[in-house]
């Protein structure tokens, strides 16, 4: 059983759920069966550490 204290689910559309699809066979050269989630937490970390540790804050007012 899933340990709840250390994961969580997220929905996606199946858009994006294909276009992962496509990049889990990409995205880590020796391993072409590497998993959605692992896809993801790739990604997210790139993402991560392209803000160098600093979180943006969404400046936009117009959406209140």
């Amino acid at each position: 059983m899933t340990d709840t204290t250390k994961h969580k689910n997220v929905s996606l559309s199946l858009e994006i759920y294909n276009k992962i699809d496509k990049l889990r066979k990409v995205i880590v050269d020796d391993d072409p069966t590497t998993s959605r989630s692992k896809v993801i937490t790739i990604l997210v970390n790139r993402e991560i550490k392209k803000l160098n540790g600093k979180e943006r804050r969404n400046h936009d007012k117009s959406s209140t």
